[in-house]
């Protein structure tokens, strides 16, 4: 699947992402997106597919993994089409450097890293796994709750397939 081709698919897209609420975003940040999820998000500003399209794998390291996609975020006031309320709910909880772009119809996480080795991977956050926030680092390797999914959105993308339902 293209990303072109995702985009027709999102039910519930909004107006562009408005630049100026981009700007601060990735100001308050304190990284710019990777290019290609930055120009998904100016095309949708987020959406809806209802757990209709699935990662299944293999992830970069051979591995299998799955992940729907429920909610895509955006700069909306809907809780679960918002970028911020999620990075605001999820802080502290989803390792540094990773930010919450959707979730699946179970209330994980699907992130994009935003720097460093991590910059425009995508992960999966499995919330039933949260490590212990008193002893846990912040860091991705230390999580144990994250997998690798793809080295770019655009790779995660053309491996989403509609789901067996």
């Amino acid at each position: 699947m293209t990303i072109a081709e995702l985009i027709d698919l999102v039910e519930k897209k909004a107006p562009p992402a408005p630049a100026e609420e981009l700007a601060a975003f990735e100001s308050e940040l304190g990284a710019v997106l990777p290019d290609d999820y930055r120009s998904f998000l100016i095309a949708t500003n987020g959406g809806y597919l209802g757990g209709r399209l699935w990662f299944f794998g293999p992830t970069p390291d051979g591995n299998a993994a799955d992940a729907g996609i429920h909610h895509i975020g955006g700069f909306r006031k809907e809780w679960h089409f918002s970028l911020t309320e999620h990075r605001d709910c999820y802080e502290g909880r989803i390792p540094h450097g990773l930010l919450c772009v959707a979730d699946d119809p179970f209330g994980n996480a699907i992130c994009i890293g935003l720097a460093d080795q991590h910059r425009g991977r995508i992960y999966f956050w499995d919330h039933e796994a949260e490590p212990d926030s008193e002893e846990w680092d912040g860091q991705v390797e230390t999580a144990g709750n994250v997998t690798l999914l793809a080295n770019s959105f655009s790779e995660f993308v053309s491996e989403l397939k509609p789901s067996e339902e």
